[in-house]
């Protein structure tokens, strides 16, 4: 993980400009302070092991290596390198810093959070140099973590919840009753073949389309023209599309639904009463129907008002807690936010030059997030470790449980999938040692 810290971690004790020579003595580090979070590895490489490279380079090519005039196997030496410089160049640059990289990373125990950024290349057959600069974790010192303040609100169902969700039952169990002896009016659903053409050419065709009359929608107007309808009808209902809308072929442009009606619905609400109740499960009667809801949605919001009191608690926990934070995993975070939102806005049916247009207004509201996500990981991460709480393979098994619940799947599926899945393991892990610590700052909670 990321954000995960090393048993024994001595990188962020160092300051100022430190140089040493390991034990290989192939390369030269100095290590001194960059940025906030942000240490600068100066790598040398000696001529000895950047010759070895390319004496690797010319002997690993040489038996397969095309040169017009030479056998292979058969090219000098001299030749090889005239006609294969850039390569060997290039070859011998990457392997070098493949190398001595992750040699300088050990030698001064630096555990990147992000890829190191690799500056001020200089490299030539004598002697290569270069700057890493390498993101690392806070120090985090904690000031505040019992007695944060968070108000925790009583659960229960209101009584408009539980109206609007006999209404939604209701709903449900409507019946469509054919229309017989009368126009469309609104409230009726017309079914219907239609074509939709946008500057004569055809943007849609759809058979035994249910359209909803109603006064308030999407395309204004839609439903008022259909008001009178008869089966048997032909109509040609003329609409102008929005200027958002996500399709920019049609957007802003006059569009002509060619309906031809072939049947008039009406809706037909049940009554609320006993019958109903039976009739959407296992109830005995409307009281039965009443109280089942009624707990149901008591136990939605207990877990609503639960989550908010959490998240008001870490709220105060960030306020509570300063530290500073690296640039580069804020700004990673920021981006992969909002490529999650973007995903999501295709999903919908949305367009990538209509986010584009709002990426802008999104991005303050992103790196703020990002902000506020990376310092409670932060902080989760030092509580866990000053106060030794861990999560343990019981704790995975209530979790494996949990999930088994949520996606309906044996519990043994999801035991093996973890099982099997090393790194999706280790997130879990991660995962579970957070609630813990959550759970620790809601029992040091102010009361």
């Amino acid at each position: 993980m990321l954000l995960k810290k090393k048993k024994e971690e001595t990188s962020e004790d160092l300051s100022g400009i430190e140089t040493s020579q390991p034990q290989d003595s192939s390369i030269k580090i100095k290590l001194q302070d960059g940025k906030t979070c942000e240490k600068i590895l100066t790598i040398e490489v000696a001529q000895d092991r950047i010759s070895k490279e390319y004496e690797s380079f010319y002997n690993s090519i040489a038996p397969r290596a095309k040169v017009p005039g030479f056998r292979p196997g058969k090219i000098p030496r001299d030749v090889l390198v005239m006609h294969y410089e850039k390569n060997a160049n290039d070859s011998v640059l990457e392997a070098l810093l493949s190398e001595s990289l992750p040699k300088a990373l050990r030698e001064k125990d630096l555990s990147p959070l992000t890829t190191p950024e690799i500056k001020d290349i200089q490299f030539a057959k004598e002697k290569l140099t270069y700057k890493a600069h390498i993101e690392i974790r806070p120090k985090v010192k904690l000031s505040r973590v019992a007695g944060l303040s968070a108000k925790k609100e009583k659960p229960g169902a209101k009584p408009e919840d539980i109206e609007k969700a006999l209404k939604q039952t209701q709903e449900m169990h409507a019946q469509y009753k054919a229309v017989e002896g009368r126009a469309a009016k609104l409230g009726d659903f017309v079914i219907t073949d239609y074509v939709c053409t946008v500057d004569g050419k055809e943007m849609e065709k759809r058979n035994d389309d249910w359209i909803e009359l109603k006064e308030e929608e999407y395309l204004k107007g839609f439903s008022a023209q259909l008001v009178g309808a008869s089966v048997g009808d032909e109509k040609n209902v003329q609409i102008s599309f929005p200027q958002d809308m996500a399709d920019k072929r049609a957007a802003g442009k006059t569009a002509v639904f060619k309906m031809k009606i072939k049947e008039i619905k009406e809706k037909i609400i049940p009554e609320l009463n006993d019958d109903l109740a039976k009739q959407a499960g296992e109830y005995k009667d409307l009281s039965d129907l009443k109280k089942k809801l009624t707990e149901d949605l008591e136990k939605q919001d207990a877990v609503a008002k639960e989550a908010a009191f959490e998240q008001e608690l870490l709220n105060e926990l960030v306020k509570h807690n300063k530290i500073d934070l690296p640039s580069g995993l804020l700004q990673r975070r920021a981006e992969y936010l909002m490529d999650q939102a973007r995903q999501r806005f295709l999903q919908q049916g949305g367009t990538d030059e209509v986010f584009d247009k709002e990426k802008e207004k999104m991005q303050k509201e992103f790196e703020t997030e990002a902000r506020r996500q990376i310092h409670i990981a932060f902080l989760l991460d030092e509580i866990a470790d000053t106060q030794k709480i861990k999560a343990e393979e019981a704790d995975l098994g209530t979790k494996y449980e949990a999930l088994s619940q949520q996606y309906r799947q044996p519990k043994e599926t999801i035991e093996k999938y973890y099982k099997e899945h090393k790194e999706a393991r280790e997130t879990l892990l991660d995962q579970v040692r957070n609630e813990k610590v959550i759970e620790f700052l809601k029992q040091h909670a102010k009361k």
